[in-house]
């Protein structure tokens, strides 16, 4: 049966190759605990304990349909149109209705925002915030919107993915159909499907400059803001790696570490984000300086928006607590890339303890 779903479903999920790094089918689906949507009903729909938290494998559905959104994203917006239908089309079946549910995960969205996005567009099926990138950075994520088709395990096991699908979908009555053909599917029909996604390490979106010119900007930066460079090492660890500068400040010298960081955008319209920062033994951020940077319509921030932007972040602590407030944190036209500087910033807090001992 499911070499006849595959070809059922053959020129329909050609997105599903498109974002080779990302969970595909036959990979576990994790289990990530997210807040309880807010909206009326949720909890009901989605068959959930009165609790604030819950996992995905915790709704009570034979298949769920997650879709990772951003409520900022175009794509993701025009999207809330077909799958409203697509909700109704399942509710009103009874074969599906109650055992194929709809979930919506907004990738670094506050409740407001998400308030805001499911009334504007009427949004049918829950939405539950997904603000420090938990279940997105569990799944491998990129760009949304990105829909993931779970069939899930009756005994209690961890569900399975069955197929996935990136950018907008209005394809809904090939989707419906296969949605309803996953309720006579098995687990273990998926078995042995999962490729090699699931044992690479994200290594994150290409650098847009070379690794020596990379180095040379690095040190050009030191000398020009800090002092003379004396040595720039590279120091590979299992959270990714940072340079080891050391520099001297008016004749005396200190060691200061370089964290170069690039990571996919969550809107599929949107360039991936690459910068790098500077913090010394303590933990202290000195400094951040933009690779590549965007807003609205992809356009490169300014010196200004940096200025503004670093104004909110350095000399604060790499173990602070970087929570993200986008109303006051954000440079005008780039939310999205705002948020996963902050999740980058709140991510890296591990490192101090790793680098502790290169610091002496």
């Amino acid at each position: 049966m499911l070499k006849s779903i595959v070809v059922l479903i053959g020129c329909w999920l050609v997105a599903t190759v498109a974002m080779a790094e990302s969970i595909g089918m036959g990979e576990a689906f994790p289990e990530i605990q997210l807040p309880v949507p807010v909206q009326a009903g949720a909890r009901v729909y989605l068959g959930l304990q009165p609790r604030e938290t819950f996992t995905v494998q915790q709704i009570k559905a034979r298949v769920v349909l997650v879709e990772m959104l951003n409520v900022l994203c175009p794509h993701c917006r025009k999207q809330t149109k077909p799958y409203n239908r697509l909700f109704q089309m399942l509710e009103a079946d009874p074969v599906t209705r109650g055992k194929v549910k709809m979930l919506g995960v907004a990738v670094a969205n506050s409740d407001e925002q998400i308030a805001d996005f499911v009334d504007i567009y009427q949004v049918a099926f829950p939405v539950a915030a997904d603000r420090q990138f938990a279940l997105h950075g569990a799944i491998r994520g990129g760009p949304t919107p990105f829909s993931i088709y779970l069939l899930q395990d009756p005994h209690g096991g961890p569900g399975v993915v069955a197929g996935t699908h990136l950018g907008e979908d209005r394809q809904i009555e090939e989707l419906f159909a296969y949605l309803k053909e996953l309720l006579a599917m098995q687990v273990a029909d998926f078995a042995g499907l999962a490729d090699d996604r699931a044992t690479v390490a994200e290594a994150g979106p290409a650098l847009p400059i070379s690794r020596d010119e990379l180095e040379r900007r690095i040190r050009q930066r030191l000398d020009t803001s800090i002092g003379r460079v004396e040595s720039l090492d590279y120091q590979d660890l299992p959270d990714g790696g940072v340079y080891l500068a050391r520099v001297h400040e008016r004749g005396l010298p200190q060691t200061l570490f370089v964290r170069v960081v690039s990571r996919s955008a969550i809107c599929d319209i949107c360039h991936d984000v690459h910068f790098y920062y500077l913090f010394d033994r303590t933990g202290k951020l000195l400094d951040l300086v933009p690779l590549h940077l965007t807003k609205y319509g992809n356009v490169e921030w300014t010196e200004e928006e940096v200025g503004q932007f670093k104004s909110r972040i350095v000399g604060k602590n790499l173990d602070s607590v970087w929570e993200y407030h986008p109303e006051v944190d954000a440079v005008s036209s780039a939310t999205m890339t705002s948020a996963i500087i902050y999740n980058s910033l709140a991510t890296d807090r591990r490192l101090l303890e790793k680098l502790a001992p290169a610091g002496e």
